[in-house]
């Protein structure tokens, strides 16, 4: 058998998420040690080991529930920048570890630098096929066809400061002729969409990805498994400048979707017939809450009294804006409240 081998290693503090854990009051942040080798990944928490293969990983860099950020700041973490890795292991719901540096003063660049080890493990010589420069300025290529090829990672020169160091960027290598190519085809993005293409003779989803070479826009397409395609959007969200580009494309988390539903649903003349109602302390209670101030914290921050916040919070929940979470009236906004509250933000 053939002995795994450590990849890379993070230490910082971490939580697990799952239907159980996000109704759990005791759930919180604790410290973490996550060891990447090259066929599976370990979480150590103080009390619990997850083990998962790689082929167990289904996701990486997904948002974190609000109630895993509520947990950060209710315990006055340290939570700056964060990331996560979603595992399906077997018999078991989906479990998210959301995972941060001790202290925010490192940043993103503990976590990009785990990433790009990860990244790189679920990529590597995965196979991909790709129609690479099918359209350039406008115009077709009829020579372009579908290639088979694979995922590398290939050094490139990248400017740091004032120096130039190689960095490996993720890029399709394919072999023509017997010659090897490799297609740098995530940089100098200028949009990814997904379109309906023929590959070996059955219609499937892949990825457009526009860039700009020599000044104008070139064109190619992209099909790779549903798995190793959402790594690939992931990677360029996470460690490239292009995050813009794709994050349409982006699985939404279930609150994301729950909130846009009821965005539709309570919009225009209902929507603005509800603030009407509102006096101006309780629109700005909703205003405070919706960027992530703590109901404990808005006695200080309105210059109010502790009772006066509470009774304006009760008046909230009663409206059916907020939700009461724990018994010291710490609350969070519902579906309607985060609608009207989006709607105050982005219209006043």
């Amino acid at each position: 058998m053939v002995k795994s081998k450590e990849v890379a290693r993070f230490e910082g503090k971490g939580i697990l998420v799952n239907p159980y854990t996000m109704r759990d009051p005791f759930t919180k942040w604790e410290k973490i040690q996550i060891i990447l080798y090259n066929d599976k990944i370990e979480f150590k928490f103080k009390n619990n080991e997850i083990v998962a293969t790689l082929d167990q990983i289904e996701d990486v860099d997904a948002k974190l529930p609000r109630r895993a950020i509520e947990i950060a700041k209710g315990s006055l973490e340290d939570l700056g920048e964060y990331s996560s890795i979603t595992i399906k292991l077997p018999d078991r719901d989906i479990d998210i570890i959301g995972f941060a540096p001790e202290t925010s003063i490192y940043g993103k660049t503990l976590i990009n630098a785990f990433l790009k080890k990860l990244f790189f493990e679920l990529l590597n010589k995965k196979e991909v096929k790709v129609q690479y420069g099918l359209i350039k300025g406008g115009s077709v290529d009829p020579s372009v066809t579908w290639e088979n090829g694979m995922f590398v990672f290939a050094q490139k020169p990248v400017k740091k400061g004032v120096s130039i160091i190689h960095e490996p960027v993720l890029a399709i290598a394919v072999t023509t002729d017997r010659k090897p190519k490799v297609y740098d085809l995530f940089s100098n993005i200028e949009s990814v969409n997904r379109e309906k293409k023929a590959v070996d003779g059955e219609e499937r989803d892949v990825l457009e990805i526009k860039q700009i070479k020599a000044g104008e826009t070139m064109t190619s397409y992209m099909y790779a498994p549903q798995k190793e395609t959402l790594f690939v959007l992931r990677y360029i969200s996470a460690l490239t400048k292009y995050h813009n580009a794709v994050s349409n494309l982006l699985p939404k988390t279930d609150e994301e979707l729950e909130s846009q539903l009821a965005l539709e649903s309570w919009s225009g003349d209902r929507i603005k017939s509800e603030i009407e109602q509102l006096e101006p302390e309780e629109q700005e209670i909703l205003t405070a809450l919706y960027t992530g101030i703590s109901s404990l914290e808005l006695p200080s921050m309105m210059g109010l009294d502790v009772d006066e916040v509470e009774a304006i919070l009760e008046k909230l929940i009663d409206k059916g804006l907020l939700d009461l979470i724990r018994i010291r009236k710490e609350t969070e906004l519902t579906d309607k409240g985060r609608a009207i509250t989006n709607y105050i933000i982005t219209n006043f």
